[in-house]
């Protein structure tokens, strides 16, 4: 049956688009370059190993250069190629001044995800644990990193995609806290991630002009550095587990299919201004704040 519907499907491509005539066509992305932010941890550093996997240039940018190194051996040590680039996302000179560098060498950057993102408490009231200037100062620092950042990044990568008539895709990762899952003590968090979202959309017709695609992924919880240490032992994972209708906690990899579909000009030429949740269905509804006052982030 799976080989009967791979055939169907390669004949329905083969006969309207001419170019794309098998599965591995669809997804290929060999010989291209991808720029990704936040690339040190986490879904990031994810992503940089799957898209190198699939023959793609990955630059690595973060704050943490040792973690990029580190990435970008193993990377190398499997045959991928991969660069290093320091990157604060949330400074603006720094980033045109980084990715000038990288662009003086001839690369041509074909995909960019915005994955950059800063994930903090930020109470209305005074506690014991945060004041109200921690808090401001943390509703700050997401906004630079999560909304100017994205911002910074998405223009200057924009506007070299334009310059060489390169066919590119923007990707951003939101949150579902940007969406329907609102949180209580995390009002900076989810401004943040909203306004990713809405800013996705509101890019397409300025980039739909020069060719150039940008979509959003919006993530639920996801297993990593940012998160693992607050979803406890396994006695409190079971209860974040039974809240979420797939019941697991995903992890990067859950998130592999969603990026390669959007990273592919042949699996998504047609979709832009998009925004894909991968949840495991707590977009869905459900009563599941148990873990959300422990810090746990979506």
């Amino acid at each position: 049956m799976q080989i009967l519907i791979i055939n169907i499907i390669n004949v329905y491509y083969g006969q309207f688009e001419g170019v794309v005539k098998t599965m591995s066509d669809i997804f290929n992305l060999q010989g291209k370059t991808a720029l990704i932010t936040g690339a040190s941890q986490g879904l990031g550093a994810s992503f940089a190993q799957l898209l190198a996997s699939e023959g793609v240039t990955v630059i690595l940018a973060s704050r943490q250069i040792h973690k990029l190194n580190q990435i970008a051996d193993n990377i190398k040590c499997s045959g991928g190629k991969a660069i290093v680039l320091p990157l604060d996302v949330s400074k603006k000179e720094q980033i045109k001044d980084s990715i000038a560098k990288i662009l003086s060498e001839k690369i041509y950057i074909d995909i960019l995800i915005n994955n950059a993102g800063l994930s903090l408490l930020t109470p209305i009231f005074n506690n014991d644990s945060i004041n109200e200037l921690e808090s401001d100062k943390a509703f700050e620092e997401m906004m630079y990193t999560n909304v100017l950042g994205t911002w910074f990044v998405s223009c200057i990568v924009a506007n070299h995609m334009k310059e060489n008539n390169i066919f590119g895709s923007i990707i951003n990762i939101a949150s579902v806290c940007g969406a329907n899952k609102l949180r209580s003590n995390l009002t900076g968090y989810c401004a943040s991630k909203a306004a990713v979202i809405q800013m996705t959309k509101a890019m397409v017709g300025e980039l739909g002009t020069a060719n150039i695609r940008v979509n959003c992924i919006v993530p639920g919880l996801i297993n990593t550095p940012m998160t693992g240490e607050r979803v406890g032992d396994n006695k409190t994972r079971k209860k974040i587990e039974d809240t979420i209708p797939l019941h697991f906690v995903s992890e990067p990899k859950d998130f592999d299919g969603a990026l390669l579909y959007l990273a592919s000009n042949n699996a998504s030429r047609y979709v832009t201004g998009s925004c894909i949740t991968v949840d495991g269905g707590v977009s869905w509804g459900g009563a599941y704040d148990y873990y959300l006052f422990k810090g746990v982030i979506y």
